[in-house]
């Protein structure tokens, strides 16, 4: 038989998960639980405990039992949608060369005597540019000497998987979004943009295994190319 500080604790939990509650809200007290059901104090109090060891509650001298922000959470996925056919996409590489900027070097965890490659393209549907990417990448995953024929290198994901056997695609990543509005000349005159017109700076860190980065890119998106889908899923 199931005690009844355990079936307490069941129905409650319910109500967190069903969001009766919120995060931050005011939980029943030990009052409350015994009026609720019927109960003793010990009993009130062993379910509420068994909660707040759990994590779903946190209680403040004085004040009360709240509900934690911590355990009480949503799944949340962020996807970009396509707004074109990826069969109609075409890239061109802009440039590929050897730099040694020291914040980039920061960024990709090297020496500051290090230096990396940075690779430069664009992204095109139907010959209308929308999406330009500056690649970053340690040294060890560009091989050695570099293809005059740049088109080579039109794929970065593809390029590191033939070279050094490293799916780019697998690994875990850290990326972040923000609408800027940039007065670099040579980013407007590839996307044509005029300066009044923003773009999505896309910023993003892959990590090998041992937590070093195998990649920092950069990248501005059209503002007219830009949709994404957020998707949330209750815990």
């Amino acid at each position: 038989m199931i005690p009844k500080y355990e079936q307490i604790k069941q129905e409650l939990l319910a109500e967190i998960k069903n969001h009766l509650f919120v995060p931050g809200d005011k939980f029943y007290s030990e009052a409350d639980i015994k009026k609720k059901y019927s109960v003793s104090s010990i009993t009130a109090v062993k379910a509420l405990n068994e909660l707040t060891t759990a994590g779903y509650l946190y209680r403040v001298q004085g004040k009360g039992t709240f509900v934690s922000k911590s355990k009480v959470s949503q799944s949340v996925k962020f996807s970009d949608i396509e707004l074109h056919s990826l069969d109609k996409e075409k890239v061109n590489v802009v440039s590929i060369e050897e730099a040694q900027e020291p914040e980039i070097l920061e960024e990709l965890g090297l020496p500051k005597n290090g230096s990396y490659y940075r690779i430069k393209r664009v992204r095109y549907f139907d010959d209308i540019p929308f999406l330009v990417h500056i690649t970053h990448l340690p040294k060890r995953l560009v091989k050695e000497p570099i293809n005059k024929d740049l088109a080579h290198y039109s794929s970065i994901y593809e390029r590191v998987r033939k070279d050094f056997g490293i799916d780019l695609f697998s690994l875990s990543s850290v990326e972040t979004n923000e609408i800027v509005f940039p007065d670099d000349p040579e980013l407007l005159n590839l996307l044509k943009l005029s300066f009044r017109e923003p773009v999505v700076k896309q910023v993003k860190h892959s990590y090998l295994a041992d937590r070093s980065v195998a990649e920092y890119i950069i990248s501005y998106k059209h503002w007219k190319y830009f949709k994404t889908k957020i998707e949330v899923e209750a815990e």
